[in-house]
């Protein structure tokens, strides 16, 4: 059976079918150990993600490759379990790329870190700020920052929402932060139950 989804981005629409949408995960390289794990809105998605962002398909997959082993390998935060209706039982992982540098930066500077900072590089108490200073401190406020938080794996970026059933990951829809759980799980019930059964004792039986 043909299904088209219809997206509007930007004040432009975009429709692609399952038959698009499978072919595309064979273009990306989706993994063929875990594939039938993989539910058709995040591979749509992922669609949006890649052709309309520009956000490399690489630096979400490598992150499902991640979990699959285990989420050791990564520079993101942890998996975590939501623990709150209406996602609870459900869970989710940060992948991270070039989009999410300026985030990463603020979250590692805020709280008076920056002005300590600046102070620390270009120091008060010398009459003449140099090009050596000035190239310290942008290092510092740029590099560092992610380097550190990387180095932690404390890297945020946007959510891979999962299910585990009977030992296995299942993999359900990329989301953003400021997406509300309500709506997380109203995408899940209406796309992703149909392809995984288990999942209507998670956010409920599809409501058409």
């Amino acid at each position: 059976m043909t299904r088209t989804y219809t997206v509007f981005l930007n004040s432009r629409e975009i429709k692609i079918t399952n038959e698009g949408l499978s072919l595309f995960a064979d273009q990306i390289g989706i993994s063929r150990e875990y594939r039938e794990r993989v539910s058709e809105l995040l591979i749509l998605d992922l669609f949006i993600y890649v052709t309309q962002l520009g956000v490399s398909p690489h630096d979400i997959l490598e992150e499902l490759d991640n979990l699959e082993n285990g989420d050791g390998n990564t520079q993101t935060k942890p998996a975590t379990e939501f623990r709150r209706p209406p996602l609870a039982g459900l869970w989710h992982k940060h992948f991270f790329c070039h989009h999410f540098l300026v985030q990463n930066i603020q979250n590692a500077l805020k709280g008076g870190k920056l002005h300590e900072l600046v102070n620390n590089v270009l120091d008060p108490s010398k009459p003449t700020i140099t090009k050596e200073m000035i190239s310290e401190l942008a290092h510092r406020v740029t590099n560092e920052p992610v380097e550190k938080r990387a180095n932690a794996k404390r890297l945020t970026g946007e959510w891979i929402i999962f299910a585990k059933n009977d030992g296995m990951n299942y993999y359900l829809c990329l989301n953003t932060h400021k997406t509300g759980d309500q709506e997380i799980a109203n995408r899940i019930r209406d796309h992703c139950v149909r392809e995984f059964l288990f999942l209507a004792n998670v956010v409920g039986a599809p409501t058409a």
